[in-house]
């Protein structure tokens, strides 16, 4: 006879048992989202009471409860028959390994950790229905299997006693017993083909752990025959400690009489890595006391497998393998918990690629991805065995630092980091060169509190990055203020533009030898709507940092345009606009299209208008960028190197690049011709414009000493103070007047 299914198909119920209504609402709206009917109760004893009367599939329950705690309120819902076999799933902050062996000891079968992860209590929930739901239905087949025999039984012993009554029945009650035998057999057949040909393992054990019985596929995972299985322990074959683990969850249904459900991982004889959900079930003797244990496990590899995939989502970044924000923070949590017990201190290092954003915008994403895991090899092999390095999301990582009782480590740990990014990086054959920049904040010193710790971390990276870059800074109080102060002006900086603050000054370039105005160098100014002037060293690394620099440099163009136009309506000797373009303008907008466009709206000839390019972008070695070049030179536009000599200077680019012109920073100009060392560099610069065949213009000239020292070893032309300070367009206007220009 089959056995028939008759488990009923119905909506899951979950009682969920915790006192924090933040808790309890985050997990009913995504439990009955995925189709759950949920039951709540806020404390243990209305828990007890629910469980009995709703009879749940599921009971979540937290462990920290007023009163009774979670492990007690356990332990009373399986000692009571009407609940025992209801799975409880513990919700928890307690992570210590004797935390979870008390909840497992209480009857638990799993646990979940706070703050809930709703994708990890959905896939667990879903794991714990199902099993529940297999015990069940095992239950019931036994459940029949008993009945059946137990008529058979009823109906043999009636056709015994009709033999007794009467003896002229004999051949008949002998059919019927026959008959009876028969569909006995037939049934132990059909019970002895489902479990011989189940695909999961079937075991039964004696009071001594000894297996007195095994299905085929409980021999094939065990390798042996059964000869070697039966009558021996699962300590004693296959052995192991996941032997022994599962013999000591048979000893305790053996002592206490409950059944048991428990995961275990364990390796099958053909060296397969595997995870089963046991169950075991007492049967119990004839005086009620445990005569054996059956135990029925499945294969939930695959589903194991769906968790710890949705675990690494969760906690991990999918670029780098490094843990993500989410897996630091909980870590974090941890440090704090144990810096506080222990009394020492740990550091927060948040580390920032520089101008990563420009290797990204020129060499692509998919070289700034290798970039990227590269960097994260490299600060791997800077920290120690105990410490995290996280990715938080686009060149930004992280690096807890526990158990330091110095901040000199910490600042030794820093500067390891720095240095290591001296050397290059080698991506896909290509030599890349790249700093890093970092912020650390410490706890307590800087701040108990995790978010503060990240907030004042990153003000010491920013401060880092406005210290030059390529080196470490640590937190101090006045960053925070600092970044504040920051942020508003990058607010008031948005509307400058569209309120009428900003304006272009214009300073002349001077012919030193016949006094002759060559042309003018364009100069923002922002008069701040409080009547303050901002000048731009403070304004232009903000603009450039939230890519404002797009937009404002769009309008100096379009406005040293107009004005060139003006000034040179009916000139018999041009003037010449210099107008400074940002490397952010090259890699982030189509410059070239910009300008023809500027050009064109305003009729400004090509020959009226200098631009001025740093030696940092033609150190990008973009072929992109060279392109562009080519196109202003072929358009008629001159370009000028400004500030040379101030950063990475280097002759091939000068061979390389269509550029007609040098200017000398204030900088060199500045200390000439008293300083020896300035005068000399000023020299070689000057040597190199004429050897190329390049104009020069010297900034900054204050001084006549300075000018006869630039006109005396031939640079040619200059501006600064000596000759005239930057003016607005009206006031320009009027010097060219006055001066006969």
């Amino acid at each position: 006879m089959m056995i028939a299914d008759t488990t009923s198909v119905a909506i899951p119920t979950i009682l969920i048992v915790d006192d924090i209504p933040a808790n309890l609402g985050v997990a009913v709206e995504n439990l009955e989202a995925h189709g759950y009917r949920v039951v709540i109760a806020q404390e243990g004893s209305e828990g007890l009471r629910r469980a009995t009367f709703v009879q749940p599939d599921v009971i979540l329950l937290d462990v920290m409860l007023p009163g009774d705690n979670g492990f007690e309120i356990c332990r009373r819902l399986k000692a009571d028959a009407a609940t025992r076999d209801i799975p409880v799933i513990f919700m928890t902050a307690l992570s210590e390994e004797d935390d979870k062996l008390a909840g497992f000891a209480a009857g638990g079968v799993d646990y979940i950790t706070k703050p809930l992860r709703i994708g990890e209590v959905i896939a667990r929930v879903d794991t714990h229905l199902k099993l529940r739901r297999m015990q069940k239905q095992l239950q019931l087949q036994n459940q029949q299997l008993q009945q059946h025999q137990q008529l058979l039984e009823q109906e043999v012993a009636a056709r015994t006693a009709e033999l007794i009554v009467s003896n002229c029945k004999l051949e008949a009650e002998i059919e019927v017993r026959q008959t009876a035998e028969e569909a006995l057999l037939e049934s132990e057949r059909q019970f002895r083909s489902l479990v011989e040909n189940t695909p999961d393992t079937v075991a039964r054990y004696d009071l001594k752990c000894r297996r007195i019985y095994a299905n085929p596929k409980m021999l094939e995972q065990l390798g042996g025959d059964a000869e070697q299985v039966i009558n021996r322990t699962p300590a004693e074959f296959p052995g192991g400690q996941s032997a022994l683990e599962y013999q000591a969850r048979i000893e305790q249904v053996l002592a206490s009489a409950l059944p048991a459900n428990f995961e275990l991982s364990w390796e099958t004889a053909g060296g397969r890595q595997i995870v089963s959900f046991i169950s075991l079930i007492p049967e119990l003797a004839g005086d009620g006391s445990v005569g054996s244990v059956l135990a029925v496990g499945r294969d939930i590899t695959e589903i194991d497998q769906y968790r710890r995939s949705i675990h690494r989502l969760a906690f991990y970044d999918a670029l780098t393998n490094l843990p993500n924000r989410a897996l630091l923070v909980e870590r974090m949590r941890h440090t704090v918990a144990d810096a506080a017990q222990y009394g020492y201190r740990f550091g927060l290092m948040l580390l920032d690629l520089d101008r990563f954003k420009e290797i990204n915008d020129t060499l692509g994403h998919g070289m700034g991805d290798l970039l990227l895991c590269a960097a994260a090899d490299r600060l791997l092999q800077c920290v120690r065995s105990h410490d995290m390095v996280a990715r938080l999301g686009g060149d930004e990582f992280a690096i807890l630092l526990p158990r330091v009782w110095e901040a000199d480590a910490i600042a030794a740990m820093a500067g390891k980091m720095v240095m290591a990014f001296d050397q290059p990086f080698q991506i896909s054959g290509r030599e890349m060169f790249i700093s890093a920049s970092l912020g650390i904040a410490i706890y307590p010193s800087d701040s108990a509190d995790i978010d503060a710790l990240f907030r004042y971390a990153d003000s010491a990276m920013y401060h880092a990055k406005r210290q030059g870059r390529n080196n470490f800074q640590f937190y101090a109080r006045e960053l925070t203020a600092r970044s504040g102060e920051r942020m508003q002006l990058e607010t008031a900086l948005r509307h400058a533009r569209a309120n009428g603050e900003l304006a272009l000054y214009y300073q002349p370039q001077i012919e030193l030898a016949s006094g002759r105005m060559t042309g003018a160098e364009a100069l923002i100014r922002w008069h701040r709507g409080d009547g303050g002037m901002v000048g731009p060293e403070k304004f232009i690394p903000v603009a450039e940092d939230s890519g404002l620099i797009i937009a404002i440099g769009e309008w100096v163009l379009k406005t040293a345009c107009e004005a060139a136009v003006l000034w040179n309506a009916g000139r018999a000797s041009p003037v010449k606009i210099a107008v400074n373009l940002s490397t952010r303008q090259f890699l982030r907008n189509d410059l070239l299209a910009t300008v023809r466009q500027t050009l064109l709206e305003t009729g400004c000839q090509p020959q009226w208008l200098k631009l001025e390019i740093t030696e940092s972008l033609l150190l990008e070695d973009s072929s992109d960028i060279l392109d562009v070049l080519r196109a202003f030179d072929g358009m008629g536009l001159a370009l000028s190197i400004d500030d040379f000599g101030t950063g990475y200077s280097s002759l091939s680019y000068l061979h390389r690049f269509p550029v007609s012109q040098l200017k000398i920073d204030r900088s060199f100009v500045r200390d000439i011709p008293e300083a020896r060392d300035k005068a000399e560099l000023v020299k070689a610069i000057i040597s190199i414009a004429q050897a190329l065949n390049l104009e020069l213009v010297a900034e900054g000239v204050e001084t006549q000493q300075q000018a006869d020292y630039l006109k005396r070893h031939g640079c040619l032309v200059a501006q600064g103070y000596l000759f005239a300070k930057p003016m607005p367009q009206a006031e320009f206007e009027a010097w060219l007047a006055e001066n006969g220009f």
